[in-house]
């Protein structure tokens, strides 16, 4: 059974539609916007599609949505903005064709999938250069650790995980502040994982990024952030798709760290314990992350 939605679905008339959309719709269908957001796609009655996103966060994620795919627009494929009302929290933007980085995974062959490491790292060092939205903003690992030390000790996050998997988490985290506080400021996506980033076939068994969508939780932090959303289900990604991933990176420019990918994780793992540590139940997310972090804990040797 899914769990519940965070946000509940709105309910957006045909009229609301016409007033966002503008030139005569065609035809509407309401897509997945996961556990938060109402969005539809709006064929027009002229050709082509919009996207028309209701916000359910409020105002501040759909400010910096906005703003970052205005300052990203022309440097990195990201949805063109059609219009906003700022009243509704509702940003327009154009369809882009594809499937999700998920949905290739699934059903297109291996070889697909495999065609994206390179291009993946290529992006994620273009994404690295990139400054945050504010430049006075910072990011500092010590306070998360800080923060997960306590969740792990007592904490819903605890009693939901167990003592045991906690135990080992915490020596995992044991000393790692240094390690773990790699590299420079940079706008941080926030959620960079598969059902975010948008591919299309190139020819043949090769694919390439066609967007990555879904910017309301950017915000600033070092490069290691978003590579550990797309590492997060790790069994995904087998020892060549990474190496081809870190070679795209580098070739592009990016720097990397040793263990980049193992320490990506690590920080990673913050957020699923802090998810853990959840006001709301939550059994299906949870039990994603147990799973995820008895994995981590098992694949850096047992801790």
């Amino acid at each position: 059974m899914a769990d519940a939605r965070i946000f509940p679905l709105l309910e957006v008339s045909r009229a609301e539609l016409d007033r966002l959309v503008v030139g005569g719709i065609a035809s509407v269908e309401l897509l997945d916007g996961g556990l938060t957001n109402t969005l539809h796609r709006v064929t027009l009655a002229a050709g082509g599609s919009v996207v028309v996103k209701h916000c359910a966060g409020g105002v501040q994620p759909y400010a910096d949505e906005l703003a970052t795919l205005t300052k990203l627009a022309g440097i990195l494929p990201v949805p063109e903005v059609v219009r906003s009302d700022a009243d509704r929290h509702v940003i327009v933007y154009r369809w882009i064709d594809g499937v999700t980085l998920h949905e290739c995974r699934k059903h297109e062959p291996p070889a697909a999938f495999a065609s994206l490491a390179d291009p993946l790292g290529r992006l994620f060092a273009w994404i690295a250069r990139t400054e945050p939205l504010d430049p006075a903003d910072r990011w500092t690992v010590a306070p998360l650790l800080a923060h997960a030390r306590v969740q792990l000790a007592d904490s819903r996050a605890r009693q939901r995980m167990g003592a045991p998997l906690a135990d080992a988490l915490l020596r995992v985290y044991a000393g790692s502040d240094e390690r773990l506080g790699w590299g420079r400021q940079c706008l941080s996506h926030g959620d960079m994982g598969g059902r975010n980033i948008l591919v299309q076939r190139a020819d043949g068994d090769r694919w390439r990024i066609g967007g990555v969508i879904d910017w309301e939780a950017a915000s600033t932090g070092s490069p290691l952030v978003d590579i550990g959303s797309l590492f997060r289900y790790s069994a995904r990604y087998d020892d060549t798709f990474v190496a081809e991933f870190e070679r795209g990176y580098r070739e592009s420019d990016g720097m990397l760290p040793r263990d980049w990918c193992r320490l990506a994780r690590q920080l990673d793992a913050l957020r699923m314990i802090d998810t853990l540590d959840e006001v709301r139940e939550l059994p299906g997310v949870f039990a994603d992350c147990r799973m995820l972090l008895a994995k981590l804990v098992a694949d850096l040797g047992g801790a």
